[in-house]
C-alpha cells in the first residue's frame, strides 16, 4: 500500500480512536484472536482471518503489526465508511491506537497478523 494512502486510513481510523470506548478483540473475536503472550508491558496478539469472514467491532491499544501471512480486507469505520487494504507479507509497522471498527476478508487466502500491544513503557537497565 502507498504510504500517503496508509497515512489517510490511518488519520481517519485514528480521529475515531479518541471517541471509542475500548472493545478488546480478544474477547468480542476470540476465535481469530490469540493471545501468544501477555506481562505487565505488552500484549502479544495473534490475528487470523479467513476468506469471507469478517470479524467483530473492536479498536486497539498502540501496537506494531507484522504480517506473517497477506491478504486483501475490507476495513469499516465506525460511521459506515469503508475501505480495501492489501496487507503484504513481511510487512511490519507501528500504529497509534485504532477507533472501533471491524475488518473482512475479501479476498482468497487467509491473513495472519502479529500484534504487538504496547501496555507501558519499561526503563532500560543502565539509563
Amino acid at each position: 500500500m502507498k504510504p500517503a494512502i496508509l497515512l489517510s486510513i490511518m488519520s481517519a481510523l485514528w480521529s475515531c480512536a479518541s471517541f471509542a470506548a475500548d472493545i478488546d478483540p480478544v474477547v468480542v473475536s476470540p476465535d481469530m484472536y490469540t493471545v501468544l503472550l501477555e506481562n505487565d508491558h505488552v500484549r502479544v496478539v495473534r490475528y487470523v482471518i479467513q476468506p469471507g469472514e469478517r470479524d467483530n467491532w473492536h479498536t486497539h491499544p498502540p501496537k506494531v503489526s507484522y504480517v506473517a501471512s497477506g491478504g486483501k480486507l475490507r476495513i469499516t469505520i465506525d460511521g459506515g465508511e469503508s475501505f480495501e487494504v492489501t496487507e503484504e507479507t513481511g510487512h511490519t509497522s507501528w500504529m497509534s491506537a485504532l477507533g472501533r471498527h471491524f475488518a473482512e476478508n475479501i479476498g482468497d487466502t487467509p491473513v495472519s497478523v502479529i500484534l504487538v500491544e504496547v501496555k507501558s513503557v519499561g526503563v532500560r537497565a543502565g539509563l
